[in-house]
């Protein structure tokens, strides 16, 4: 059979990897080297037919789930949301992309999910500001609306006195010795709100900065947090609490 000219290397590996499959084993049952079959999930070596065939046989796939045209899709819808200014400045390439859709596509999927709920918390996140501003920004839905937050911030000159207020009655409150430490922040939030704040270590699967756990009122927050970062949660968090309505 003549050779297959499609970068399946990365796909190869991939599928390899979802099965557990060591790629010494792999080698072994097909008769080639390690040290070949790394160049051909590298992309490096082409692959012809019937070693495809012993491939696909041996993963229990498809040669169409190796084929498939579907990564062009991915590849446009990818490349169209990394064209956000928001990623501007990260200079992603077009073949950096492609990569990506072949060799992992579970994450660029995941990537399109995530896309696809910052449109939506954007389109959310601008409804409120017209509200609040009394501006109408519908022509700018499109686009992350960053530039929208600044104008409002800078129309009201980043000041909003009843927030400040807010902020000048919990100080005065919680200070000690005219400095807020992140115990009565917590001892705060237990006490007027009945919140109760937990450092915890996360799972080395499961990362995470702040969990708020609304049904037992408990505030996790990650160890690995600098005492800044977790002040700054605590209190955005007594904010929430507090100063809802106002916000």
């Amino acid at each position: 059979m003549s050779q297959l000219d499609f970068k399946l290397g990365p796909k190869i590996k991939a599928f390899r990897r979802q099965i557990g499959l060591q790629a010494n084993k792999l080698a072994n049952q097909l008769n080639i080297s390690p040290s070949y079959l790394a160049l051909i999930e590298g992309g490096k070596r082409k692959i012809d037919g019937d070693l495809l065939i012993k491939i696909c046989d041996e993963l229990k796939i498809n040669i169409s789930d190796l084929t498939s045209k579907s990564d062009v899709n991915m590849i446009n819808t990818i490349s169209e949301l990394l064209d956000d200014q928001l990623f501007e400045d990260l200079d992603i390439l077009g073949p950096e992309v492609k990569d990506l859709a072949s060799s992992n596509p579970k994450i660029g999927k995941a990537l399109i999910r995530l896309g696809d709920i910052l449109k939506k918390k954007d389109h959310e996140l601008v409804n409120k500001i017209e509200k609040l501003s009394g501006k109408i920004v519908d022509s700018r839905k499109n686009s992350f609306p960053g530039e929208v937050i600044s104008d409002f911030l800078q129309e009201n000159k980043n000041y909003f006195s009843k927030l400040e207020n807010f902020a000048n009655e919990i100080f005065e409150k919680i200070k000690q010795n005219n400095r807020t430490r992140y115990i009565a922040l917590c001892e705060f939030l237990k006490t007027e709100y009945g919140i109760t704040v937990k450092d915890i270590i996360p799972e080395e699967d499961k990362p995470f900065s702040k969990i708020y756990n609304k049904k037992n009122k408990e505030l996790y927050l990650s160890d690995y947090l600098s005492l800044e970062t977790k002040k700054l949660h605590a209190a955005a968090q007594i904010a929430q609490e507090g100063a809802e309505d106002t916000i």
